[in-house]
């Protein structure tokens, strides 16, 4: 009972946080194209296709292949709300509350068996709180990177739960979709998640190799655990990683004006650092925060204080290895943030897709909760433990709740937002890298293709079915002519011509057909290639896996 009070609560404070989402209106944010991908995943999904790879409207209106690499998870959701009929900008709202008030409900569950519920209470309010919490919400409007680290906790949760002395069956399916979730919704927080697991396995083996205490079983737990979220989200991440090749990502990082080098944190702002809404800069002064905040750092340096003092304890045993390996991979994250550390990310041949060192400051910000959850956890009397939780979260809230705000709101009709131009133009300008390389870019408005077929020669459209993934148009002409069909060339397009398949020539991205004189049918489908095709098989596998370990392991425990 006392748990379920404890998570109410941890509710009713977490409206803090989302209460700009209540309002009316809309903010601007560094990625701000979520309403847009809203709606594009909901016309998708009103129009059958699941998995949701390719969109209609975005790619200047040629066909973007958004959610073949981008994480789809926040917008499958979204999506969903939007194609049932809600307004776009509550669909996106609802999209960003719920992966906030996700991360607190992870960690708390996480936090409860070990340290309790009212130190679970105070951990998960300093996890939501956190400054960078904020900066993700509301500065960089990054919902793939919160719905993700949110799914961190539920990994850890599945992988440290026990049940009758071993790790049950279905903790192993908990931490499996909680580790395919966290690809799903960000690629590149699902990848160090995934890295970070392997590394954490390696060390694992080697420290019970160390200790003789070595067996397969120990081991093969946490491999299973990677194997299944791997299967899982393989329907994702098997395309997006072997077919990136065929969009203009690659060219996009390598170009950029500054590298992965040029954004490493100043120690001094990870205490303190000006709020901003601007984006990240060489050196130590950004238009954004990198602080972990005060009052967590202080926490945090509370918490290691007591855990000398405690380390011994018979009593606090667990929690003090929790705590130190929490301590540990928090130090370890803040040297990786820290340009001493560029020799270790030399190393390292994926930086350029990691982007910004700084990201690893979801994984920080989410060790200094437990070390709050340690430090409550610490007092035996219950009394102290509920003053000491109730002190943390009241200057937590005081301090930090006026962080989660954005820089202003504005007041736009929804329809607005689904406008040809918005869509078209605007939107897809803002993010195109995963259009084909020599896809001509319009330069306005104006230039955006407002026809799905265009000709050498004048045609009649008869009759014309245009969908993301496929397309229908009878044609008739006076005379033979090229057909060049506005549709951005993509691994997995065929096309026929009355019937019979041909092989288009491509220019400039787009399809090109002979039609002869008269009438003809031209037909565009867009299907799974042999990479999608075994990524869908090994995901549908890895479904059967889930499936058959909860029925097993319920008998199994019953």
């Amino acid at each position: 009972m006392k748990k379920w009070v404890s998570l109410i609560l941890v509710l009713l404070f977490s409206i803090l946080a989302v209460k700009p989402l209540l309002s009316q209106g809309y903010f601007p944010m560094h990625d701000d194209t979520q309403v847009s991908r809203v709606i594009v995943m909901g016309n998708a999904l009103r129009e059958g296709q699941f998995p949701v790879r390719i969109v209609s409207d975005l790619g200047y209106g040629l066909g973007y292949p958004l959610f073949n690499f981008y994480g789809p998870l926040p917008y499958y959701v979204g999506g969903l709300f939007y194609a049932i009929g809600l307004d776009s900008v509550v669909a996106t709202k609802i999209m960003f509350g719920i992966g906030a008030i996700l991360a607190p409900i992870a960690l708390f569950f996480l936090l409860v068996p070990v340290f309790g519920h009212v130190a679970a209470l105070a951990g998960a309010l300093l996890f939501l709180y956190a400054p960078y919490h904020a900066v993700q919400m509301y500065v960089r409007g990054s919902v793939g990177e919160y719905w993700a680290i949110a799914c961190v906790p539920f990994i850890l949760y599945g992988l440290l739960r026990k049940k009758k002395k071993h790790t049950s069956l279905q903790s192993i399916g908990i931490s499996s979709i909680a580790l395919a979730a966290t690809i799903l919704s960000h690629t590149i927080l699902g990848f160090l998640t995934t890295v970070g697991m392997g590394i954490g396995i390696a060390a694992y083996s080697i420290f019970l190799l160390v200790h003789k205490h070595f067996s397969i079983t120990r081991v093969l737990v946490p491999v299973s655990i990677v194997v299944l979220g791997l299967l899982l989200s393989a329907f994702f991440w098997m395309p997006a990683m072997l077919e990136v090749s065929y969009t203009t990502v690659t060219q996009m990082v390598t170009s950029a004006s500054t590298t992965f080098f040029d954004h490493f944190v100043c120690i001094s702002q990870f205490w303190n650092s000006p709020w901003g809404f601007a984006g990240s800069a060489p050196g130590c002064i950004d238009g954004m925060s990198f602080k972990f905040g005060k009052v967590h750092l202080i926490i945090a340096g509370i918490s290691f204080i007591v855990w000398l003092f405690l380390r011994k304890s018979k009593q606090m045993k667990e929690k003090n290895v929790y705590l130190g390996i929490t301590m540990g991979v928090v130090l370890l994250l803040v040297f990786l943030m820290l340009s001493l550390s560029t020799f270790v990310w030399k190393q390292f041949p994926y930086t350029a897709v990691i982007q910004y060192p700084w990201r690893l400051l979801a994984y920080g910000m989410l060790g200094i909760s437990v070390c709050g959850a340690y430090l409550v956890s610490a007092f035996r009397l219950p009394i102290l433990r509920i003053g000491v939780a109730i002190g943390i979260i009241a200057v937590t809230l005081f301090v930090n709740t006026k962080l989660f705000v954005p820089q202003y709101i504005y007041v736009r009709d929804s329809q607005e937002f689904e406008r040809f131009e918005e869509l078209r133009f605007t939107q897809s300008k803002i993010s195109d890298e995963y259009l084909p390389l020599d896809v001509v870019r319009p330069t306005a408005a104006s230039n955006v293709t407002k026809t799905t077929v265009s000709g050498s020669s004048p045609f009649l459209v008869r009759r014309l079915v245009d969908h993301a993934t496929a397309l229908l148009v009878e044609i008739d002409t006076e005379i033979a002519q090229d057909i060049t069909i506005q549709k951005a060339w993509f691994p997995g397009w065929k096309v026929s011509v009355n019937g019979s398949e041909a092989q288009p020539r491509v220019t400039q991205g787009l399809p090109t057909v002979t039609i002869p004189q008269g009438v003809s049918i031209i037909e565009m489908q867009f299907s799974n290639t042999p990479v999608r095709t075994i990524a869908n098989w090994l995901s549908i596998v890895g479904i059967c896996m889930i499936g058959a370990l909860y029925i097993y392991g319920k008998k199994t425990n019953a």
